[in-house]
Formats: C-alpha cells, sequence, structure tokens
C-alpha cells in the first residue's frame, strides 16, 4: 500500500512538474466599446511590422458576427499568459479595431490599403500589456 501511495506521488509530482505554466488570471484581455457604434475587432501576433498591410489580402473573418463588439458593451478575449510571452519574443501582438458598418459597406482591399481603422492597439513586451491593465477601450 505504502508504495502504490509513494508511485501515485511520484507520478503526480512529475505531471505537474511537466507543465509549462499555470495560466495567469491577469492573461485576459478585455475590450471595452464605448462608443456609439458596433466594432469588430482582429487580433494579430508575431507582426513585425505596425501597418495594415500586414493584414490578409481578404476579409479575414469566416464568420464576423463572432468579432462584433456592440455599442456600450465589453469582451474577454483569453489568453494564456505563457502563450503571449512566447508569441511576443518574436514579434509584435497587434489589436486593430474596425467599424462594423464600414467593413459591410467598404470593400476590404479598400479597408486594408487606405488604413480604415478605428483604432490600432501594438504590444511589443509584456510590460506593455500590463501597462495597459490588459484593457483595450474604444474610443
Amino acid at each position: 500500500m505504502k508504495l502504490i501511495k509513494l508511485g501515485i506521488l511520484i507520478f503526480s509530482v512529475f505531471l505537474i512538474s511537466s507543465c509549462d505554466e499555470f495560466p495567469d488570471h491577469d492573461a485576459f484581455i478585455e475590450i471595452i466599446n464605448n462608443s456609439n457604434e458596433d466594432i469588430v475587432w482582429i487580433q494579430l501576433s508575431n507582426v513585425t511590422v505596425n501597418d495594415t498591410l500586414t493584414l490578409t489580402e481578404s476579409l479575414p473573418w469566416s464568420n464576423i458576427n463572432e468579432k462584433i463588439i456592440p455599442s456600450g458593451t465589453e469582451i474577454k478575449h483569453d489568453f494564456i499568459a505563457s502563450n503571449v510571452q512566447k508569441r511576443l519574443s518574436t514579434g509584435w501582438f497587434v489589436y486593430y479595431l474596425f467599424s462594423y458598418d464600414s467593413l459591410m459597406t467598404i470593400p476590404w482591399e479598400r479597408i486594408r490599403d487606405e488604413h480604415i481603422v478605428l483604432k490600432q492597439v501594438y504590444f511589443e513586451t509584456w510590460e506593455d500589456m500590463e501597462a495597459c491593465d490588459f484593457t483595450i477601450t474604444y474610443p
């Protein structure tokens, strides 16, 4: 019996030590929409150029309605801290906020090429994210 308990203890210690990190509760990006219009967000990682030209050639959403933040609301976009820190080591984390109405009426190529963006927030380091308290507010 003692041998079984010892085996379970050793296995548990091995299992716990093999985990990279436990999720950090501060590893949420909160996007708050204080405007009178619906906005849509996109996040890119490993970006080294802070420009809309890093966006895809075609509209990047298969279902745009999943990315809408209605006026006067907020969302929490979940990330595990260790993943974000690894991504930041190879480039920036960029959030783009767009007007939902603009996305529905203006061709994506024009939005991309003419930089028709409501707000652009980029994080170069983990400290940048901490400095804004993991919150992006529009406007």
